[in-house]
């Protein structure tokens, strides 16, 4: 069985700024070895951080780093083969 997850609509930090706090989004961001990583976590505006943690010991990831998001359950497709 295979799994395909796709994500068409993006929204670029640069073009239309952050999520609204509190939001949960898929995340695009640049990882200190300079290399481009992507994950799902929460926005927390008041503290300009992204949350990831689902049981892998967590992540907080600075807003400077995010470089794309779009909204968890919003345009993405599933699909199963």
């Amino acid at each position: 069985m295979n799994f395909k997850l796709s994500v068409d609509k993006w929204d670029l930090v640069s073009e239309k700024g952050l999520p609204q706090d509190g939001e949960f989004c898929f995340l695009v961001y640049k990882s200190e070895d300079g290399e481009y990583n992507w994950s799902a976590g929460g926005y927390n505006a008041n503290e300009k951080e992204f949350y990831i943690d689902f049981g892998y010991g967590g992540l907080v990831l600075s807003e400077e780093n995010v470089v794309a998001w779009a909204v968890l359950f919003g345009d993405e497709t599933f699909e199963v083969e």
